[in-house]
């Protein structure tokens, strides 16, 4: 069971939603599809082997979680560029890699668990986690970087980087050394990421009539651009009723895993 809620109107900025996901219940773990992301995500684990929190960082490619059937996880999508400060790190080595955290907003991740866990729906866990993230500072320190990111987000990525240069008044090359030093990555894979986040959104919402719409409708020049964008970024077509949709996965061993399930005990690693 999957829910998924606004944030606050004062964090809207910097945070675009909050989540939560349930296992099946089952012992075992499992691979989920994740789709390329600029955004990062921070992740909490709630299960009968232990808590764990960590920072998930941008994925530029399509790549995998393993997740524990049992656990609850609950989550927090930041917009790009809007990651706070949680731990001692570059923004830009959080791209497609994750760390562990042991506190959020000075709360240990175990008293931050028993908090959470007494509360039974996630707009009242919401409300916790929003009081500590209010208390953050933003990883990416350069405010013309978050600027960066924030101009490609709004354009839904349709913006070139010699636009983007001059919007921001500076030159192209400073832009993609600014760029790749502070949100790990080129201009135009951020351009990129931001048009499948904005086509996803579009396909979860609905009320278009034929792809050919949805093309228009996210700023594509036509439908095959549209569906060769869409299918090398996520592996399939838009056409696919659920291609919006996360899916579990068998992995092998080219899969990209970014971030493994690890049990407190240690009888897992990743």
């Amino acid at each position: 069971m999957v829910a998924i809620r606004a944030p606050s109107a004062d964090l809207a900025a910097r945070i675009d939603a909050f989540w939560s996901v349930r296992g099946d219940g089952r012992a075992g773990t499992s691979f989920h599809e994740f789709f390329p992301d600029a955004g990062a995500n921070l992740i909490l684990r709630l299960s009968p082997s232990g808590c764990r929190l960590v920072l998930l960082g941008p994925v530029t490619d399509l790549a995998a979680v393993e997740r524990d059937e049992r656990a609850e996880y609950l989550g927090v999508r930041f917009r790009t560029g809007q990651t706070p400060a949680l731990a001692d790190v570059r923004s830009s080595e959080l791209t497609n890699a994750h760390v562990e955290l042991s506190a959020l907003g000075g709360v240990r991740v175990d008293d931050l668990a028993e908090r959470l866990s007494s509360r039974t729906d996630l707009a009242s866990r919401q409300l916790v986690l929003e009081e500590l993230l209010r208390r953050s500072s933003p990883l990416v320190r350069s405010a013309r970087a978050r600027q960066l990111a924030a101009l490609v987000d709004a354009r839904g990525g349709h913006v070139r980087v010699d636009a983007l240069a001059a919007a921001l008044g500076v030159h192209v090359r400073s832009l993609e050394r600014l760029c790749v030093g502070e949100l790990g990555m080129s201009p135009k894979r951020l351009a990129r990421l931001a048009r499948l986040r904005h086509v996803l959104a579009r396909m979860h919402a609905g009320g278009f009539g034929t792809l050919a719409d949805l093309a228009i409708a996210c700023g594509y020049s036509d439908q095959p651009h549209l569906i060769r964008d869409f299918k090398e970024l996520t592996g399939r077509p838009p056409g696919d009723g659920t291609a919006f949709r996360p899916r579990r996965l068998v992995a092998s061993p080219r899969t990209q895993v970014v971030h493994r399930y690890r049990a407190r005990d240690g009888a897992r690693s990743g």
